[in-house]
């Protein structure tokens, strides 16, 4: 269907974002100031953060045994809230995170296949292929839904392993998905996490620096967007829309 540009803002897309980070950065802290009523397909089980007592927003929430079983009903609740999706019953979806999706569907593959290595693991060639389709599949299905759309995603750091020095850091994530992946968004953030008077300070990263790939496509040729984000007051998807709709934190 031909549309038009003229009436889009930042007010009327929806946010599509990955967001990488080691543990304890704020990645979650981040996606639950997201607007709601929401759900977290919540794989690390650290749903507490988007609890009443922490971000008090409007969250279902589903976990998963670490099994074949664990990525069978994830499969029928993908089901079940895309339906609520498109009936308008939430306006966030958050993956949190990729790392034990992948492991779901590790155990999945697993299934499938009964071959194994001569160490009794799996086989490269065969069962982490099969996670990255089974993952693939599922993340590209939901970033179509229309709501607002998070994935988090922990870091892996490769590195030379002649001369040990660091190569790239990406997303942790089966195969070639970990740089195919962050090709599927606009916005691309880096959580991290610095201590000022004993206090955490959450920060979102929104262009690259050094080995930290981010980007937004939404700070436009400006750069409405600062170098960092500070979201420690539980307000990240505020600050967000604030500088992307006037620009006023790029000056600070």
């Amino acid at each position: 269907m031909i549309q038009s540009a003229l009436e889009v803002t930042y007010g009327t897309e929806l946010f599509k974002g990955l967001i990488v980070g080691d543990y304890g950065t704020g990645k979650s802290v981040f996606a639950a100031s997201f607007p709601t009523p929401g759900f977290v397909f919540d794989f690390d089980k650290g749903i507490i953060t988007y609890g009443k007592e922490n971000c008090g927003g409007d969250w279902n929430y589903a976990q998963y045994p670490i099994s074949p079983l664990g990525w069978v009903e994830f499969e029928k609740d993908l089901n079940i809230v895309e339906a609520s999706v498109k009936n308008g019953e939430y306006k966030t979806v958050v993956v949190d995170s990729t790392s034990l999706m992948s492991t779901l569907a590790m155990e999945k593959s697993l299934q499938l296949d009964p071959k194994r290595s001569p160490t009794g693991g799996p086989l490269w060639n065969v069962h982490y292929g099969m996670v990255r389709n089974l993952v693939e599949g599922k993340l590209r299905k939901m970033l179509n839904w229309k709501c607002n759309f998070l994935i988090l995603s922990h870091l892996e750091v490769v590195m030379d392993k002649e001369t040990g020095a660091i190569v790239k850091i990406q997303p942790l994530l089966p195969g070639a998905l970990s740089d195919l992946l962050p090709g599927y968004f606009d916005e691309v953030y880096v959580a991290s996490v610095l201590m000022e008077l004993n206090a955490p300070h959450y920060k979102i990263q929104t262009a690259t620096r050094g080995h930290y790939k981010a980007r937004s496509r939404a700070s436009g040729k400006e750069g409405r967007l600062p170098m960092y984000l500070d979201h420690t007051n539980l307000n990240g998807y505020e600050t967000l829309m604030k500088a992307l709709k006037d620009g006023k934190l790029k000056k600070k």
